[in-house]
């Protein structure tokens, strides 16, 4: 009973947290510190108030694991900072072996959101044969005549992440939930290592 109310009480807040993320990445493209710190608090308190000193542990190991899988995925590219504290605080619920889990859905999720938003755009093929025909030695760059043209040239495209590590950490807590999986299990896990 103690377990199951920790497992049910971190999937709440997970869902809410990444919930309203969502929301404020699609809108404002940030994700606010005062969302994530608070939750990254919570996530300690909770796993600690439920599991001492090796909750504690799992919470500081996911809120680390988290972020870092990101970052190698991304190369340190292309992520913002609201988006690693984002993934430090559901990481802090997870634990981290479901933190991990729930970073490469993130990043799988993430791709196909990029796919997606530059094919709204129209640039997808093209940025395809330009990978290609970029490498032709004969092949030269058009260049700018105007100065006024560069400021119609085409600005960096951007994709609020925070929704591909949202819908990952709801994917995440659906199958987990669906296999009939526990997040405290790790507790077990932790104990033989």
């Amino acid at each position: 009973m103690h377990l199951a109310t920790l497992e049910v009480l971190c999937a709440i807040l997970i869902a809410t947290v990444v919930g309203i993320a969502i929301i404020t990445d699609l809108r404002w493209r940030r994700i606010p510190n005062t969302l994530t710190f608070p939750a990254l608090a919570a996530a300690i308190v909770v796993r600690f108030a439920f599991q001492g000193w090796v909750g504690l542990g799992l919470a500081l190991a996911g809120a680390l694991a988290a972020p870092l899988l990101l970052l190698v995925v991304h190369l340190g590219r292309g992520i913002g900072m609201g988006d690693l504290k984002l993934a430090a605080a559901v990481g802090a619920f997870f634990g981290p072996v479901a933190a991990v889990i729930a970073m490469l859905a993130s990043a799988i999720l993430g791709g196909i959101i990029a796919m997606a938003f530059l094919m709204q755009r129209g640039q997808l093929l093209a940025d395809f044969f330009g990978l290609f025909l970029n490498g032709i030695p004969f092949r030269k760059g058009k260049k700018l005549q105007d100065p006024s043209a560069a400021a119609a040239a085409p600005v960096a495209i951007t994709m609020p992440y925070g929704v591909a590590i949202g819908i990952g950490s709801l994917t995440t807590l659906a199958g987990y939930a669906w296999l009939g999986a526990t997040l405290p299990s790790f507790v077990q896990i932790a104990a033989r290592l």
